[in-house]
């Protein structure tokens, strides 16, 4: 026993160095365990805000151009595109606290959630205080007015989901702990602009027309936007 060398000589001990894994080796285990995940040059956080904000104001703009023959009442048109301005800075305060700092960094996981409630509960408050009359519920569905109601709402959501996609494909693999979270967050962002655009497009001052066809949009927009910013937004 006495000649088997103590633990302060092993450690003198030259030990050869391990031999390198092949290269075929180390590829497979990056495919395995990072998905072969590199550096990569991409946007940064300020360029994806501006794009964000860009695409719903185009979304804006586009619907606008569309409806620029139709009529509308004296100021109607004035006060929708000062609304869609105040909404576009909601807009842009919701990507920069909930999307715009890093993972980790981002202010918690309990005021973001509050604001993608809030916001949506906020936008139909503010439509509610808009509006100027209101018809019994069972004169607005047995009336014209709700066939004019859900086809607002329609090209609310349609516009709304470009923007909302498009915002979405921005911060794509951004976000790896809470990207449905995110992705509510940009569905917000792209429902806020789609109701903003047919308030240009199509004002009315009844308040089951601006629920209906304005406000239901966000909130769908919203929803989807958890389900799918769980896969786009996920690195």
């Amino acid at each position: 026993m006495s000649d088997l060398p103590r633990d302060d000589a092993l450690s003198e001990l030259q030990w050869p160095e391990p031999p390198a894994p092949p290269d075929r080796l180390s590829a497979s285990i990056r495919k395995e365990c990072t998905q072969n995940l590199k550096a990569r040059r991409g946007l940064t956080a300020t360029q994806r805000v501006l794009l964000s904000v860009l695409l719903s104001a185009l979304v804006v703009g586009v619907l606008t151009y569309l409806s620029a023959g139709r009529s509308r009442p004296d100021g109607a048109l004035r006060a929708a595109l000062f609304g869609a301005a105040g909404w576009g800075l909601v807009q842009a305060a919701v990507l920069g606290v909930g999307l715009a700092r890093p993972p980790g960094k981002r202010v918690s996981r309990s005021f973001r959630l509050i604001v993608a409630v809030a916001v949506p509960v906020l936008f139909l408050a503010y439509l509610a205080l808009a509006a100027s009359t209101r018809l019994p519920l069972g004169e607005f569905f047995h009336g014209h007015h709700a066939g004019g109601a859900v086809g607002c709402g329609l090209h609310a959501l349609l516009f709304g989901a470009i923007a909302a996609g498009g915002t979405l494909f921005v911060w794509r693999g951004t976000d790896p702990l809470t990207p449905g979270l995110s992705g509510a967050l940009a569905g917000l962002v792209g429902g806020l602009a789609g109701a903003a655009a047919i308030g240009v497009a199509c004002p009315s001052g009844e308040t089951w027309h601006l629920w209906i066809g304005h406000g239901v949009a966000v909130l769908l927009l919203v929803l989807a936007g958890f389900l799918v910013g769980r896969k786009w937004l996920a690195p």
